[in-house]
């Protein structure tokens, strides 16, 4: 068995076990109430004997006592619904994560892993705003690929050898959380897309959707696996069509993404 099926398993009997706690608390309340009732039902008209008050003394005491337990339930079951939510999103996190790898994993042609970018960033990220950027290894530029938003041919060539964007140049590594963003102006950043040490492409990210405020803690492992993932897939797919020796070329690439 499986490190997953065994976790999943203790998950399933933690809350199978809490379940059962909950409800067969919930019966036992029940049962004191109807008791509770009869017992109180039985003193009608007996009122005024030291009896019937000494029973709706202990009457007001159980009460109490079924009160405190209803506002224990109560906290118990909100401690529980919370906890399922965080579970539920690390759980929603590690799918995107598993697919998206699987995705990159399965992309043939350059083309397929832009697509599977566009659709981690606009989806999984709420990225709304982007241009995806591939490189010319021989001018040592960056040049646009592929868009979300406005016209591809507005969008100028990143040089490599000079500027803020510089740096993407002696990358060796991918991204990861810390780095810097690599901004040139008012966009988000320039997330790199890096196979070991070679740098094969850039997405610059410009803006979110209008709902989402900025990246959250989650977001930041699909940044990473983009920028590793998605730069092994292009420069995968590039060795597929040409000598491993060969440096990639713009117009090689566009070939190969139109053809």
């Amino acid at each position: 068995m499986s490190d997953e099926d065994t976790s999943g398993g203790s998950l399933r009997n933690k809350t199978d076990a809490f379940l059962k706690n909950f409800f067969e608390t919930g019966e036992a309340l029940v049962r004191d109430l109807i008791e509770e009732n009869e017992r109180l039902r039985s003193g009608v008209g007996d009122s005024e004997s030291p009896d019937t008050v000494r029973a709706a003394a202990s009457s007001e005491k159980v009460v109490e006592d079924l009160e405190n337990r209803v506002t224990s339930l109560e906290r118990e079951s909100g401690d529980y619904q919370q906890r399922l939510q965080v579970l539920e999103q690390e759980h929603h996190n590690l799918a995107c994560m598993y697919v998206s790898g699987l995705e990159f994993h399965r992309s043939v042609r350059i083309d397929d892993v832009m697509q599977t970018i566009t659709e981690i960033l606009l989806n999984f990220l709420g990225v709304e705003t982007f241009t995806l950027f591939l490189v010319d290894e021989d001018r040592q530029v960056l040049f646009p690929a592929a868009r979300s938003c406005g016209e591809l041919e507005a969008c100028r060539e990143i040089d490599l050898a000079r500027g803020p964007q510089s740096a993407l140049g002696g990358l060796n590594r991918s991204w990861r959380r810390g780095d810097p963003d690599y901004v040139l102006g008012r966009e988000l950043m320039h997330l790199p897309l890096v196979s070991g040490s070679r740098l094969v492409g850039c997405a610059r990210l410009e803006s979110l959707l209008f709902q989402k405020k900025s990246f959250v803690e989650a977001d930041f492992g699909l940044l990473s696996l983009i920028s590793e993932h998605g730069g092994v897939a292009i420069e995968t797919a590039w060795v597929r069509s040409h000598d491993p020796n060969l440096p990639m070329q713009r117009r090689a690439i566009e070939e190969l993404i139109g053809s």
